[in-house]
């Protein structure tokens, strides 16, 4: 079971990444976090009860996610992750 501080972490964890994600999923962002918070304990609805219901908890999370990725996409956001590329062929066997 992880304890407060833990969670904690992930629920900021999760607000970076979905600020940096396409608008399509700041709703299954926004379900993860209010999962999260139900679970510290701050919401009295269960998930299973609340997400997807007009004007919940869940709306006002996503609310505040699509001003981040607003902020994000303004700003220029990060710079988008590279692959990693081999430099040289491989060799025929």
């Amino acid at each position: 079971m992880k304890n407060d501080r833990e969670i904690k972490s992930e629920i900021s964890a999760l607000r970076e990444r979905v600020k940096n994600l396409s608008g399509c999923w700041i709703g299954e962002g926004a379900a993860a976090i209010y999962a999260l918070e139900w679970a510290l304990g701050k919401h009295e609805a269960e998930p299973a009860r609340e997400l997807g219901k007009s004007g919940g908890g869940n709306e006002r999370i996503a609310a505040n996610l699509t001003k981040l990725v607003e902020k994000a996409a303004a700003a220029g956001g990060p710079p988008k992750p590279r692959l990693a590329v081999a430099k040289s062929k491989p060799k025929k066997r």
